[in-house]
């Protein structure tokens, strides 16, 4: 009898055993909870250059509910609007629970998403969160917290590659304050666009003085220092080329417009855009379909701009632009910065 008992209560304890295993474990489990709750410190924000390390955006959310005290780690994710995150630009949080974005990151995320410069755009922002590596293994699915809207125009950073002046008398002979042409490999290769207003005379200059400079040596197409003025002889919008290594350059007059599928006229027939010497920009206001566009010069292919990584900086025979969808916009291509620091943008009306 005793040894009976002896087992009967050695059975029980090892069920009693198991059983408090079981409601432990259970315990652990993970259990329907709360997904984080994002607040934005503003909806809208002002992109500049100028601001780039200032403060735009802070971004905060409390933790995820599992159920259970556990740390979390959490992922910000933007979007463009109606995207539904489909290729979301992902910022890695850790285990904080705000990021304060600057001016420059926030212009970043947006270009990395693809959004043009110089148009109003928005981007969608949501917090995801999972456990942390030293939280209990057990299954837990993603929690994602509601979205919020960030409204901004992201800008094209200007970069200050080496440059040449181009004084004349078109404005008034002053280095000091002449538009430039700029050389984004550093190699004594100059480009830039120069609008003047009336047949001119001018030279280029290495700095803002004349200290040195240089002019024509009587080819027409090459460079002397203290050269002869070269002459243009109509007002016009010029594209300018010059190698200070070669002593070569030239100037080519230019008109701008607009031609492909997501034209009025198709490929077969361009668009005129209008200089705006106020702005120093090209314009048109046109209607577009679905398709895709290009600039060119001169109702010809021989200077054509595309854009090969769709980020509202054009590259000379660059990819076709895909249209933004059918409806009325203003494109915009400027071209007064200096090669390399060249930008369009298809906004809509």
């Amino acid at each position: 009898m005793k040894n009976w008992l002896t087992q009967l209560v050695g059975v029980c304890a090892a069920v009693f055993l198991f059983s408090s295993c079981e409601k432990d474990e259970v315990r652990v489990m993970a259990q329907p909870g709360n997904a984080p709750t994002l607040t934005a410190s503003a909806n809208s924000v002002t992109l500049v250059q100028e601001d780039a390390s200032k403060n735009a955006v802070t971004l905060s959310w409390k933790p995820g509910n599992y159920g259970f005290d556990a740390a979390q780690t959490y992922v910000i994710q933007f979007d463009k609007k109606d995207n539904k995150f489909a290729k979301p630009y992902e910022y890695k949080a850790g285990t904080s629970t705000s990021k304060t974005f600057t001016v420059s990151e926030i212009n970043n995320i947006m270009l990395a998403l693809g959004l043009p410069t110089g148009s109003e755009a928005s981007v969608e922002v949501r917090v995801t969160s999972n456990l942390a590596t030293n939280a209990p293994s057990i299954p837990v699915k993603t929690q994602v917290s509601g979205t919020t809207t960030l409204t901004g125009t992201p800008y094209l950073s200007f970069i200050a590659y080496p440059s040449i002046q181009v004084p004349g008398g078109y404005q008034g002979w002053s280095p000091a304050t002449a538009p430039f042409l700029a050389s984004p490999n550093s190699n004594d290769v100059y480009e830039g666009y120069i609008y003047m207003d009336a047949a001119s005379e001018f030279k280029y200059t290495v700095g803002r003085s004349w200290d040195v400079n240089y002019g024509d040596d009587g080819t027409g197409s090459g460079l002397a220092p203290n050269g002869g003025n070269i002459k243009t002889s109509a007002p016009g919008y010029y594209k300018m080329n010059v190698d200070l290594g070669t002593k070569k350059y030239s100037v080519t007059s230019t008109t701008w417009a607009v031609i492909g599928s997501a034209t009025a006229g198709g490929w077969d027939a361009e668009t005129p855009m209008t200089y705006d010497a106020a702005n120093g920009v090209w314009k048109v206001t046109t209607t577009l379909g679905a398709g895709e566009l290009k600039f060119r010069a001169n109702n010809a292919w021989a200077i054509n701009m595309g854009d090969n990584g769709a980020n509202g900086s054009p590259d000379y025979d660059g990819s076709n632009i895909v249209s933004p969808g059918a409806g009325s916009y203003t494109i915009t291509l400027d071209l007064s910065k200096g090669a390399g620091n060249y930008s369009y943008s298809i906004s809509k009306n």
